[in-house]
């Protein structure tokens, strides 16, 4: 059949429109492509096919593709097949889930759904065969200008217009297009053409056996046994990949799938009409398992019943390693019994054998390793760095601030195999004083200043005092706790399971001394004893229970935070630097080597060194001494080894570093280096005078000088001063002030646990105590400290002249004109001072008190910070007490209706007398 794309009319119109174009063209002016498009649309000069599909065939492809796709499915949830069950029953692999368990090879491939009619138009290779059915498109170019879609008839012919007719059946695509070449040149002159196939044609092919779905499979002449086998659901594992026979006519043409899978160069034939694909039973198989690049059940060639070891090793991709492989032999004997030979390499496989390949020897020879802050770190070989120094090499090898005064060598013991850590001197190394061989297998480790400064951090000072390490390695999240550090924990067991003083010397030295901690302990102990000590722990942690807290360790970490770091890491060098990850107990073994350097020294703290490491290299990497270094004084402690009763004794020794020389003086790990200051009769800090001085600023004091001589440095004090409300604070008084708060806190909330049990005290009561108890043991303090200011006084009496301490503050205000009130009164204000004038007068004029008052607990705080309790009563009382200005009426609140706990007035107390006091202070400073 012929079919005409564009009739007469429509070559006319384009010949009118390329003639236009070429008289415009001289004028320098073109058409737009759009109008040759316009006009193409207008004659139906397109090339654009419309395909039309029948909504019913696309309903019944979609069903057969869902079929198809569920089978899909079961078939990859379906367990293992009879055949894997029984190869991996041999080799004692049950997890058919795991990694290394033993497949049928193959079979993969159909793991996929087909891509139907993925191939019915577009260009296909010149050796297609074309035959009737085929439909093509025959462009021509030149002084002819014409498309024409033609299909093979079924003589076989393609009939052309002005071409005799075409014998294309049987021919290739790429010969077909030579004929119709050389046919054109004879018959149109000036012409070229162009062909390329349409459609291809339908053929029907008959699929069967161990197959999905066996059917009659319609698809395209370009199709292969893959493709087909796809489009009725694959091979089944009961069929074979290597023996399916392609029925043509009388002929037998055997597809060995293997080829395909595996990549080789194996024909790829293409099915024509007729055909039938049948898929026998699998045939015999062997299995490849252990050190090879592709374990797996393989099927032998058809009509086969062995292989060679060869052959099969092959298969399976061969060994991973070249060399150092041995090859287990499985096979059954005449009795039935299970065999393991060894494999004759060149010998054969037969039907359901096995061959495991396993590696010798998995160890390493000539390796040493290099890690650490070093700037080349990894893998060397000991024939060419057959030194430490080798391995080192300069000092332009390590990193920025590296430490050489300890170093160590991890090698494995030739007699017990276990790896053993050896100190060294990085810096006797790299100065030619000292060297030694390194041997197969050893681990040179550098320290940088990083890592020597970990040791004396607060979480390993922690460790060693408590024998605990309270960090958890995973989160409740389930995530990794980035601050978690397993060499910490590893510490914390060693130091619970040995109970001996292996670390004192980080303990000693850096830290506090366990004697003084047990001193502590003891005292504490003494004060409210084992038993309130323990029942205090028990009810903290019952109210925390009520709040529905927890207690955490300083390093935890907030889940919430984490979640938004997307970024975990695995180890963070911060918390736990790397180098004590990398090497097993190198932690506990570098804090073994350390010794103490303190004292008029820049970087005090502990050092990891070897024995007989000299003090001047000591004192150079804790910074130097300082200015006031007393270098005639070096105080060098060392342990005696060959004390009596098989005790350690500490020896003392003086160094006079002016004139001998610390290069000589060497020092052991254990020991201690302490630089004593110069004796300088000035205290290390200053006093500050502020307020009513005349030369008020910050002065350095002499150590034992007391305050009427520092007020006489300042020059005296001013007409306005007021000495009785001179406010001097202390740091020392402070901190006391504070630890005593918080073990009022600690006794309270035991306390408050016990009453809110008693008297059923509802949760939210319980809570809000709880706040208040937590307030308290954060309370900020001033310090302040009850003295004698007024210079006359304390020329009268010495005895009240205190003696000053470095950060003590003295502020001096003028005189007040005002009375404070404050507390339950009806308006509590500032009063004038009137002299003469009593208590309760003041009160008088704020009002009175208030109904929920306490008029029994009425007290007074004194510009100097003294409290005392007056008595309003009308007989005997303090009514008409004449108070001095600056001072502050305080009356409480009566807690009694509201007391659901008996300490809640107790706590209330003790906020109120905070908020008096530094009410009182204010006053002072303001006026």
């Amino acid at each position: 059949m012929i079919r005409r794309i564009f009739p007469c009319i429509t070559t006319l119109s384009l010949c009118l429109v390329l003639t236009f174009a070429y008289v415009s063209s001289s004028a320098a002016q073109g058409l737009d492509q759009n109008i040759f498009d316009q006009i193409k649309r207008q004659t139906g000069s397109t090339t654009d096919a419309t395909q039309v599909r029948s909504p019913l065939d696309q309903l019944r492809e979609q069903d057969y593709m869902d079929k198809l796709n569920l089978q899909l499915e079961e078939r990859r949830k379906a367990g293992p097949s009879i055949i894997e069950q029984d190869y991996n029953a041999r080799v004692n692999k049950v997890d058919d889930k795991a990694d290394d368990y033993l497949k049928q090879f193959g079979y993969s491939i159909f793991d996929r759904l087909p891509l139907l009619g993925q191939i019915s138009t577009g260009t296909v290779p010149d050796s297609y065969r074309l035959g009737v059915g085929d439909e093509l498109i025959i462009n021509f170019k030149g002084s002819r200008e014409e498309i024409v879609s033609i299909r093979v008839d079924r003589e076989g012919r393609l009939i052309i217009p002005s071409l005799p007719p075409l014998i294309a059946a049987g021919l290739t695509f790429g010969e077909l297009k030579t004929t119709l070449e050389n046919e054109v040149n004879q018959s149109l002159i000036g012409t070229e053409v162009f062909a390329s196939v349409a459609t291809l044609r339908q053929i029907s092919v008959l699929v069967a056996g161990e197959v999905e779905n066996p059917t009659l499979v319609r698809t395209t002449s370009l199709a292969t046994p893959i493709e087909v086998l796809l489009n009725v659901g694959g091979v089944k594992k009961t069929g074979s990949l290597r023996n399916i026979i392609l029925q043509r006519g009388d002929q037998k043409i055997t597809i060995d799938l293997y080829d395909v899978v595996v990549g080789s160069d194996a024909e790829i034939v293409n099915l024509r009409d007729g055909d039938r694909l049948i898929v026998p039973t699998i045939g015999t198989t062997v299995a490849v398992d252990g050190n090879v690049i592709r374990p797996g059940i393989y099927e032998l060639p058809g009509g086969q019943n062995s292989m060679s070891a060869k052959d099969a090793l092959l298969l399976a991709g061969g060994a991973v390693r070249r060399n150092g492989n041995s090859y287990t032999h499985m096979r059954y004997d005449e009795e039935g019994r299970l065999n393991f030979d060894m494999l004759n390499i060149d010998g054969n496989l037969n039907s359901g054998e096995i061959v495991i390949v396993n590696v010798s020897e998995n160890s390493q020879v000539g390796r040493v390793a290099l890690m650490g802050h070093v700037t080349t770190p990894g893998v060397r070989s000991v024939a060419i760095y057959k030194t430490v120094k080798d391995l080192i090499g300069s000092v332009k090898n390590l990193t920025e601030d590296p430490y050489l005064l300890f170093g160590v060598v991890e090698r494995t013991d030739p007699l017990t195999q276990t790896r053993q850590l050896i100190p060294f001197s990085p810096q006797e190394v790299l100065n030619g004083g000292e060297n030694f061989t390194v041997l197969d297998e050893d681990k040179v480790i550098i320290f940088g200043r990083d890592d020597v400064d970990f040791l004396k951090s607060e979480s390993i000072r922690d460790v060693i005092l408590s024998n605990e390490y309270l960090v958890e390695e995973m989160l409740s999240n389930g995530k990794k706790n980035r601050v978690y550090c397993e060499p910490l924990m590893k510490l914390s067991r060693i130091i619970a399971d040995t109970q001996s003083d292996r670390f004192v010397t980080a303990t000693r030295a850096v830290f506090v001394r366990r004697e003084s901690t047990r001193e502590q302990q003891n005292d504490l102990q003494e004060i409210l004893g084992q038993d309130e000590l323990l029942e205090i722990e028990t009810q903290r942690r019952q109210s925390l229970a009520l709040l529905g807290a927890s207690p955490q360790s300083q390093f935890q970490v907030n889940e919430e935070d984490d979640d938004e770091d997307e970024e975990v890491e695995e180890n963070n060098f911060a918390f736990c630097p790397s180098v004590y990850q990398e090497v097993d107990n190198l932690l506990s073994f570098t804090l073994e080597h350390i010794i103490s350097i303190d004292g008029a020294v820049r970087l005090p703290g502990v050092y990891p060194i070897p024995n007989e490491t000299a003090v001047d290299l000591l004192l150079s990497v804790s910074g130097g001494t300082s200015n006031d270094a007393n270098i005639s004084r070096i105080e060098v402690t060392s342990y005696d080894e060959a004390a009596a009763n098989g005790n350690l004794t500490m020896n003392w020794e003086y160094v006079d570093g002016s004139i001998s020389n610390l290069g000589d003086v060497r020092v052991n790990p254990g020991g201690g280096v302490r630089v004593s200051s110069i004796y300088t009769n000035f205290e290390s800090g200053a006093v500050l005078l502020s307020g009513e001085f005349l030369q008020p600023g910050v002065y350095t004091i002499r150590k034992g000088e007391k305050l009427s001589s520092l007020i006489k440095r300042a020059g005296g004090l001013t007409e306005q001063s007021y000495p009785y409300g001179a406010i001097f604070t202390r740091n020392r008084v402070k901190e006391i002030q504070r630890q005593e708060m918080r073990q009022t806190a600690q006794r309270l909330q035991s306390a408050m646990v016990s009453a809110s049990v008693k008297q059923n005290v509802s949760p939210e009561g319980a809570i809000q105590l709880q706040r208040m108890v937590a307030q308290m043991a954060e309370q900020d303090f001033v310090g302040r400290v009850v003295i004698e200011s007024d210079p006359v006084v304390l020329d009268l009496d010495p005895d009240k002249d205190i003696v000053l301490e470095a950060g003590d503050s003295l502020f001096m205000p003028k005189r007040p004109s005002f009375i404070v009130t404050v507390g339950d009164v009806l308006n509590p204000s500032a009063l004038q001072f009137v002299p003469g004038k009593g208590v309760a007068s003041y009160l008088e004029e704020v009002g009175g008190f208030a109904r929920a008052a306490d008029e029994d607990r009425v007290f007074v705080v004194y510009p100097n910070g003294v409290a005392k309790p007056i008595s309003l009563a009308s007989w005997g009382g303090d009514r008409n007490l004449s108070i001095p200005p600056g001072s502050a009426i305080v009356v409480p609140t009566d807690l009694s209706p509201y007391d659901g706990l008996t300490l809640v007035r107790e706590i209330g107390d003790i906020f109120r007398n905070l908020a008096v006091s530094a009410a009182s202070i204010a006053v002072l400073v303001r006026n």
